[in-house]
This record gives C-alpha cells, sequence and structure tokens, in this order.
C-alpha cells in the first residue's frame, strides 16, 4: 500500500494535484475519484491493520450524504490518527468544524494550492511508520508516481491446489491423502460431470484425470476444460491403468500435458506431478511479474509505447492511449508509428518525426526533446518525448518512447476555468455572473445607458426528468446552453444558474427594442428538442427580463426581479416573456413605453396591422391520409360543415414592412395600454371584410381574441358593441375568445359584457382551458359555447 491517498472526484483538480505531489517528490500515492469507493477501501485497510500515512481530500463542492459519510469516518478513532490535508472551493462552518474537531489536518482553499506541498511536509514528519502488507501491491511504489488502488492483499495459498477424478473411491482417498502429504491441497471428484462442476465452482492449478469414467472418458473431460475459458489454464495429466497409445495420444490431443499410470510407483507418480507443479509455478511467476510491469506501465503518468524497428507499435499503455483519444490498445497495435502517432508530413515536425524513425532502426538512445503527435482526430498534440533502445537477449529489439501532454502544464488555468463555469454546460456558475453583473452595474452608474438581465427557465422541465430521466434534462440543459451562447453579441455573457435556469447579461441594450430581443430567445429555444414516450418534443422557455441602470440598487436585485418576471411569464401560460419594471424604476418604465405607444399609434393610423386566418375544422373531416390532407387547402378542409370557421390572427408591420410577431407587441401592448384600441379595430377590420364578401362569407364565422384590458374597459367595449350593432353582418358570425389564464378583474362584470354580446348573438370561447387554478370555476360562471383545451393535455 501507497503512502499518501489522493481522494478527489474531478479530473482537472486530481492532475493538478498529480502535478504538485510529483515536483515536491513526496513520494507514491494512490488514487480515488469516488467518495463511497474512499469509503469502502479505508474500512477494509483499517479491518487489516494498514493504514495511509497521510490522506489528501478535495472536499465536494456541496456537501452530500457521501461526503458527510467520509468525513463521519475520517472522525472515527481507527482513522483519526491519519494526518489529512483538505482542500475546498471555498470555507464552509460544516468544514470548519470538522477541522476544529480532528487534530493533524491542515484545511486549505484551491486558490491557495501553491501552500500544498509545504503543508504535506508540515503533516509527514509527525506520522509514525505504520505497518503494511509484506505482499507486493499489484501497482509497485515508484516514487512521484500515482498507482492504481488494486484489492487489498490476500493470504498466499499453502501449496497448489489439485483436483483428483476417479470413479473408484478407494482409488480417490489414496491419492488425495499421497498428495496432501506432499504439500497439495486437494479435492476430488467420482465423474465427469462432478469433476466439471467442481473446476467451475472454484480454481485449481492441476487436474489428475482417469481415462475411464463412469459418464465417458478422460479425454473428453479434457476437451471440455480447455474449451472453457475459466478452466482452460488448469495443467491436466491423465491417470490409467494400462499403457495404451491411442488412449494417451486422444488425451494429449484434448488438452493433456502428461500420462501418469496406476500401477507405477507412488515417487514416480509424484515426481511427475511436482514436474508439473514446477511448470505452474513457473507460469504463475511470470504472469504475476507480467502483471506487476502491466500495472506499473499502467500507473506511470506519461505515455509510453513501444516499437519494432520498423517502428511497428507493439504496446501501448492507457495514460498514452487517453492523450492521444483511442479508447483501446487494439486500435494502434500493429500500426505504424510514424503513420499513426508522428507522421513526417503535414502536421507534425519533419525533421523530429524523422529523428524518431531513425532511432527506432539503429536502437539509439534519444534525450528529451519536444514535438507533436496526432491524436485519433488528426489534431497537433505539442509533446516532450524521449526514446529509450529495447533489447532482448543483447539484440535489438526496438524502442521504448515515453512523453507527456505538454499542453497541460497550464493547470493553474485550468483550475480557474473550473472555479468559475458550469461543469456540465461550460458557461459561467452563478457566483462569477453575479461578479460580472456588479462590474456592469458599475458600468452603468459610470457611464450611464441600459443593459438588461435575462433570467430563463425551462417549461415543464419536471415533465421532462419523469419521461427521460435526469440525463434528459442535463442534455436539453446542455443544448438550450450552446444555441442560446451562438446569438450572443461580443460583451454578452450567458450562465447556468442552477438546475433548468439560465441567465444572461446582455450589455449596452435599446429599451424600445428590449423586449423583441429577448423574445427571439424564447423562440430560439423551439430549435432545441427532447424525447418524451419514443417521441421528439420541442422545447420551450419562459424569460424573464430586468432592466439594468444608474438607477439600480444592486446585482441581487436585478437577478431577483428578473426571476420574477419569468415567474410572471410562466403564470400567464409558459412559453412567454415578461418585462420587469418597479414601481420606483419610473424613468425606465417611461422609455420604454413611451416608444411602443407612440409605434401603436402610428400602426392604427396607417392601417399596419393585418391578418392570418387559421381554419378551425372536426377531426373526423380530415383525410386518413397524409398525403392527401397535404394537397388540400386549408379553407376546404371543413367545407361540407354547416359553419366553417377561422381563428382571426392579428399581425403587426414595422414602419420597414417587416412583421413584428404578436408574441412580441401583444405582452407591450398590454403594458401601455393600447390593447382595447387594438382589440377594436381587429373587431372593426373583422366585420368589414365580412361585409364586403357577402353572401360568399355566409357560412363564415371569426374567433377573435379580446383582451382582459379590453373586457375591463367599458367605453371600449360600448364601442365594440355599436359596431357590430351597425354592421350588416349577422352577430352570430363573431366568436370572441376570453384567455382562461387571464387574471379577470371582476368576474360579475364580465359576465355582463359577455352577456350583452349574447344578446346581439355573438359566441364565446375559452382559450387556453386548463392551464389555470380556476379553469373550472370560469367554466361554470361564465357563459361560454366553446372550450379550447392547452395543448399539452392532448399533444401525443
Amino acid at each position: 500500500m501507497s503512502g499518501i491517498l489522493l481522494i478527489e472526484r474531478s479530473t482537472t483538480l486530481l492532475h493538478l494535484l498529480q502535478r504538485t505531489l510529483n515536483s515536491a517528490q513526496v513520494g507514491s500515492w494512490a488514487e480515488l475519484n469516488s467518495y463511497p469507493d474512499a469509503i469502502d477501501h479505508l474500512q477494509r485497510a483499517a479491518d487489516l491493520g494498514q493504514n495511509y500515512r497521510l490522506i489528501v481530500l478535495g472536499a465536494a463542492a456541496r456537501m452530500t450524504h457521501e461526503f458527510e459519510d467520509l468525513l463521519t469516518l475520517l472522525r472515527n478513532p481507527r482513522q483519526a490518527r491519519i494526518p489529512l490535508l483538505l482542500l475546498a472551493h471555498e470555507k464552509t462552518r460544516e468544514l470548519d468544524a470538522f477541522v476544529e474537531a480532528r487534530a493533524a489536518t491542515v484545511y486549505l482553499q484551491w486558490a491557495q494550492f501553491s501552500r500544498i506541498p509545504a503543508s504535506i511536509r508540515q503533516l509527514l514528519p509527525v506520522t509514525e511508520p505504520l505497518p503494511v502488507s509484506d505482499e507486493p501491491s499489484r501497482a509497485s511504489a515508484m516514487a512521484g508516481t500515482p498507482m492504481a488502488i488494486s484489492d487489498l492483499p490476500q493470504l498466499p495459498a499453502n501449496g497448489l491446489r489439485i483436483l483428483f477424478v476417479d470413479d473408484s473411491a478407494s482409488v480417490r482417498l489414496a491419492y488425495r491423502q499421497l498428495l496432501d502429504r506432499q504439500g497439495y491441497q486437494t479435492d476430488t471428484a467420482g465423474s465427469i460431470s462432478e469433476g466439471y462442476q467442481k473446476a467451475l465452482s472454484a480454481h485449481y492449478d492441476l487436474m489428475v484425470i482417469d481415462y475411464f469414467l463412469p459418464d465417458g472418458n478422460g479425454d473428453e473431460l479434457c476437451r471440455k476444460l480447455k474449451h472453457n475459458a475459466d478452466t482452460a489454464a488448469a495443467a491436466i495429466s491423465i491417470i490409467t491403468g494400462t499403457y495404451r497409445e491411442d488412449l494417451i495420444k486422444r488425451c494429449l490431443e484434448a488438452g493433456a500435458v502428461e500420462c501418469t499410470f496406476k500401477n507405477e510407483a507412488k515417487e514416480l507418480f509424484l515426481a511427475r506431478i511436482d514436474g508439473l507443479a514446477r511448470q505452474v509455478l513457473m507460469q504463475k511467476a511470470a504472469q504475476s511479474e507480467r502483471l506487476r510491469l502491466d500495472s506499473i506501465l499502467d500507473a506511470v503518468g506519461d505515455g509510453v509505447f513501444g516499437v519494432d524497428a520498423e517502428g511497428r507499435i507493439r504496446f501501448i499503455n492507457p495514460t498514452a492511449l487517453r492523450l492521444l483519444g483511442y479508447h483501446d490498445g487494439a486500435e494502434l497495435i500493429g500500426l505504424s508509428a510514424p503513420i499513426v502517432i508522428h507522421p513526417a508530413p503535414g502536421l507534425t515536425d519533419s525533421a523530429a518525426a524523422n529523428r524518431l524513425q531513425q532511432a527506432y532502426r539503429s536502437g539509439q538512445t534519444v534525450a528529451t526533446f519536444e514535438t507533436v503527435f496526432c491524436n485519433r482526430e488528426q489534431q497537433p498534440v505539442p509533446v516532450e518525448c524521449s526514446v529509450l533502445p529495447l533489447e532482448l537477449a543483447g539484440a535489438h529489439a526496438g524502442s521504448v518512447v515515453v512523453f507527456r501532454d505538454i499542453s497541460e502544464r497550464k493547470s493553474a488555468d485550468l483550475l480557474r476555468w473550473e472555479l468559475i463555469h458550469d461543469g456540465l454546460t461550460g458557461l459561467y456558475n452563478a457566483r462569477y455572473f453575479s461578479q460580472l453583473l456588479g462590474t456592469e452595474l458599475n458600468r452603468c452608474r459610470e457611464h450611464g445607458g441600459y443593459s438588461a438581465v435575462l433570467y430563463i427557465d425551462i417549461d415543464r422541465y419536471t415533465h421532462i426528468l419523469d419521461a427521460g430521466g435526469l440525463s434528459a434534462g442535463d442534455q436539453l440543459v446542455a443544448d438550450l446552453g450552446q444555441t442560446f451562447s451562438k446569438r450572443l453579441r461580443e460583451g454578452d455573457v450567458m450562465a447556468r444558474l442552477e438546475g433548468d435556469r439560465l441567465a444572461m447579461l446582455l450589455t449596452g441594450v435599446a429599451l424600445d427594442n428590449l423586449f423583441a430581443i429577448a423574445d427571439g430567445f424564447r423562440e430560439l429555444a423551439h430549435q432545441c428538442q427532447y424525447l418524451v414516450n419514443k417521441h421528439q418534443r420541442q422545447a420551450s422557455v419562459s424569460v424573464g427580463v430586468a432592466v439594468l441602470s444608474r438607477d439600480t440598487p444592486s446585482a441581487e436585485y436585478a437577478i431577483e426581479h428578473a426571476r420574477v418576471a419569468c415567474k410572471t411569464a410562466k403564470q400567464r401560460g409558459r412559453d412567454q416573456t415578461q418585462i420587469y419594471v418597479g414601481e420606483h424604476d419610473v424613468r425606465v418604465a417611461r422609455e420604454l413605453e413611451a416608444g411602443w405607444t407612440e409605434r401603436f399609434r402610428s400602426a392604427l393610423e396607417e392601417n399596419r396591422f393585418e391578418f392570418d386566418l387559421q381554419p378551425i375544422v372536426p377531426i373526423s373531416g380530415l383525410p386518413t391520409s397524409e398525403a392527401a390532407l397535404a394537397q388540400m387547402p386549408g379553407w376546404r378542409l371543413g367545407s361540407a360543415a354547416p359553419e366553417i370557421l377561422f381563428e382571426l390572427l392579428i399581425r403587426m408591420r414595422d414602419r420597414r414592412g417587416d412583421i413584428v410577431a404578436p408574441g412580441v407587441f401583444v405582452p407591450l401592448a398590454e403594458r401601455v395600454g393600447m390593447m382595447p384600441k387594438i382589440d377594436l379595430w381587429v373587431v372593426q377590420h373583422a366585420l368589414q371584410l365580412l361585409s364586403e364578401r357577402r353572401p360568399a362569407l355566409d357560412r363564415i364565422a371569426f374567433n377573435i381574441n379580446l383582451s382582459n384590458q379590453t373586457l375591463a374597459d367599458p367605453e371600449s367595449m360600448a364601442l365594440i358593441v355599436n359596431a357590430i350593432q351597425a354592421a350588416a353582418v349577422p352577430a352570430r358570425a363573431l366568436v370572441f375568445e376570453i384567455t382562461e389564464t387571464s387574471e379577470m378583474s371582476s368576474l360579475h362584470q364580465t359576465r355582463k359584457i359577455m352577456q350583452q354580446l349574447r344578446d346581439l348573438g355573438c359566441r364565446f370561447a375559452l382559450d387556453d382551458f386548463g392551464t389555470g387554478f380556476s379553469s373550472f370555476t370560469h367554466l361554470r360562471h361564465l357563459p361560454v359555447d366553446f372550450v379550447k383545451i392547452e395543448g399539452s393535455f392532448v399533444e401525443g
């Protein structure tokens, strides 16, 4: 067992510890990257009286049950005497209490990693030598070399294990006693089936098998054992009562390596068995040495590969595979290193590549130098390498190349990156985002202008986790982060706050364009998809926006109000964008509203609103064939019905003629109080359209959305009633949709207005039914003719 145990889950931080310990020349160490594994390993080591001279523990970023269990174990009297170096991202009350209660403990933050060597030297001198196992670990202790944790050593067996198979109980007993006296551990079996089952259930080094057995011949059992990977390594000797060449030949062909005879002297029998035993022990020793050398090769922190004189790769260690981007050595064994690892033309330095090839052929030693290798993706990897000759029986047999990736010398940069970024998405983390927000707020105070904080929450995230698990949720968060990042401008930043919540800082924004920018990110989320019940679903998000100005009190204030705005967007039905303007943000509200109020007025005066018609058809009228459905114009789908319904969708064009989506202008129109005027424009122009096209449109009815603001405005409703009464169009041709999620200011007043319009002949539909908390209350108390069920209840 090694002197130091490293416990750290982060690969980046573990690499930093490796480099730091190597530089400090503290001796050998072992590594674990899991808290449960560390608990299990330390408990087993203590049970066998084996302990480490020092434990270096990387603390979890957040306190978890697994980490708490490990701290509890380290306070245990059996573990409390082991010196401990505790490394954490930041100090916490829990860790402070742990360090105060535990002796021989040094507590550092990762930002102080340069003090690690001194802290180790401070802890190690007070450590007395502790007992370790006499049996060498699978990974030999090498100064400055990390070792893989292997199973704790087992006691060696008292002699080789032999299975003796014979159908005679007396013969089995006699030979078992003979072999046991010789120091072997002997089991017996009386048939092929019993012998085979015993061979499968326990490991035997040697098997002695009688040729004539009640359920077959000995060569059959030989063949079965050699064909099974679990038993093929055992040495087999056939024993028989008479010398018959045909029997011996069959047994040797089946896999036996020796033949003994029951009528020969016992001393000769034992001599044959002892000879086989020596061969087995030699094979075991060779295998053990090979495993030891393999484990050393595996444990070396540098990349190592071996080539023959022609440059063909003969072996490669896991570190080299990792540095070069390969998963399995079989991908490289037998290939030419000058072709796959250091090709002369193209990516790498030709002179260095030729230098390596010359060393392979001549057997020269090449001192450490820098060059460039190619990884699996044919990308350059800057390395520092050296070449050593490989000799077998005094003859040149190839070379060994040792290299390391020198691009990882910037471990401190990697550490700093991890401290400020989210591991899943690569975005900034919440703590660093708050710092950037504070910096931007100071800039706004000094130079004026506006910036914005966007708080983005994935809709139905719990449903996504229930359907696809945590991996599906993580994948969607990562996809959204990547998609949004592509649209950010220089100077904008994005972060993952926690879970499914993302945030953006948009610098230097114009207030009159802020909603359109924020809502563009909401629409962009639709490009991402997630899997539910084997069906791809379109993602959606709710976006809350808070404005940063010189009057904003703090970064926390901005984030909190962006969160409140996001919550409001979710309450409005999800997949919405909401800008928060507090009652004290008078100047921001004035600038935000003034520009849009003027836009709406000019659009109404210049008739820059227009209609899109969406047919509403019965499902029973749809063709069963998708091809036939695609060929039919939408307005004809329900042409056989007595009434043809269309939903009237409003669009707005700006002065350049570009379409402004309703998802952008409707919330702003509601904010500045312009929705009643827009609703009146819609009703008037819908009546005009129906009147001009009569009688061709006699069977046509329009579904028109009415906002809650309009319903609550008696003057606007009176104008709408007058327009309907004055038009030469049946009022039944108008179906007004009211949104179930709307916060109706007065249910009584709404019913009164609806009844007035129903008396004229108009009809009503309750939209987005099921999204609010008062769905059935509205349905019971409002005189509606239709219910439009919210899409999530029927999708899939």
